[in-house]
């Protein structure tokens, strides 16, 4: 019973502290390229992906619903104004994870193969993107009416200012701006996690 209870304990510390690496990874990430590079491109998911694959559902959740709140509150600490909207972007986390989770729960086709993982993680890619386009662009829909067309920052900012000027409608322009850089993005960010996990489970055994 002492050795179960123990086990258990470590499994959760292990579980925590690689959720506290993921959301680091996802703030480090967003920021160089973000921030820094100026990339049009999300790349905020790599670690809450890694952890889907590697822990499951529960810790991916977790890491998904926390990023854009941690993201939020540090922006406000180093002296940014507070734009609480952000946080609303935490749904299209959510989405990824349990796009992801639905295509490798209980899936033992998943790796019987090379070929038919990339096809998974492929298929992953493609929901994923769609799911979280469609979410992300309601949300920056209902930011630009609220808030008279403007918002904080986005990558696809600048994309649907040229969209709009199309006379396409709000809403597709922010949906169809966002699917190649969702795509492109969930397909660097799926990839990379599934990588990533293999590493942690060659060396870190669940």
């Amino acid at each position: 019973m002492t050795y179960s209870t123990n086990r258990i304990s470590f499994s959760l510390i292990n579980t925590i502290i690689l959720c506290v690496l993921a959301l680091l990874a996802n703030l480090a990430l967003a920021y160089f390229f973000g921030d820094v590079l100026h990339v049009p491109l999300f790349l905020d998911t790599i670690g809450t992906v890694t952890v889907v694959f590697y822990a499951g559902l529960v810790p991916g959740l977790v890491v998904g619903g926390l990023y854009n709140v941690l993201r939020f509150v540090l922006m406000v600490i180093v002296g940014n104004p507070p734009y609480p909207w952000d946080m609303m972007y935490a749904l299209c986390g959510l989405a990824i994870v349990l796009c992801t989770w639905a295509f490798i729960y209980k899936n033992k086709n998943l790796r019987r193969g090379a070929l038919l993982t990339v096809l998974y993680l492929l298929l992953i890619v493609l929901v994923s993107a769609f799911v979280s386009s469609l979410i992300g662009a309601g949300i920056e829909t209902a930011q630009r009416i609220i808030f008279n067309n403007q918002i904080y920052s986005s990558p696809v900012k600048h994309f649907v200012q040229a969209f709009l000027e199309g006379n396409i409608g709000l809403f597709l322009a922010c949906f169809i701006t966002r699917i190649p850089v969702t795509v492109l993005d969930r397909f660097i960010c799926t990839f990379a996690g599934w990588g990533l996990h293999l590493i942690l489970k060659n060396h870190f055994p669940c």
